[in-house]
């Protein structure tokens, strides 16, 4: 496994992995966040590493896991362009659809994420309308309810305690705050 640390477009292997991964998908809901087709769309994680200040140093940074060439998940984090005491966690956030049940962000990005975010006032992990499931862990996570029927989340996430909704980047997003 390799975890690759990238601020820009300048790394082509690891553009290459994240475009040919990100070629696949078709779901209508994400699609400008990450195919490659839309990389002219400000939401789209091509546009944010090319263009934005987002993940420059000093800002932010992406984060993608690889394994012999296979692209297992990716996610960054950057400083909220509104707000410089916040820092958003796990942006733009993908992974593998082989590899859900394996908690690669969790157990390898975000401890980085978290590291890297110390300095920070405040760490929020954000989710829009489309992926309500993950606010709703947060949710039963700090009411001391089963969170999981299965295999539960790793242990970090529960220092992340839900705040309710906010606007980030002018989206109604629900958020979660890290408690240190």
């Amino acid at each position: 496994m390799q975890i690759h640390q990238i601020h820009d477009v300048t790394n082509k292997a690891v553009i290459g992995l994240l475009s040919d991964h990100f070629s696949g998908i078709v779901d209508e809901t994400i699609l400008r966040n990450y195919h490659p087709d839309y990389n002219n769309s400000p939401e789209n994680i091509f546009f944010l590493l090319s263009t934005s200040k987002r993940y420059k140093e000093g800002h932010g940074k992406y984060f993608v896991i690889e394994e012999d060439g296979e692209y297992i998940c990716s996610a960054g984090w950057n400083e909220y362009d509104f707000d410089s005491a916040i820092a958003l966690a796990l942006t733009r956030m993908y992974v593998n659809k082989e590899y859900r049940t394996q908690y690669y962000v969790g157990n390898h990005i975000l401890p980085i994420i978290l590291e890297e975010t110390i300095n920070y006032p405040r760490v929020w992990i954000t989710s829009n309308k489309y992926n309500k499931m993950i606010y709703r862990w947060f949710e039963r996570s700090a009411s001391g309810k089963r969170t999981s029927l299965f295999k539960d989340w790793p242990a970090i996430y529960k220092k992340f305690e839900p705040i309710g909704q906010k606007e980030v980047y002018y989206v109604l997003q629900d958020v979660a705050e890290l408690k240190r």
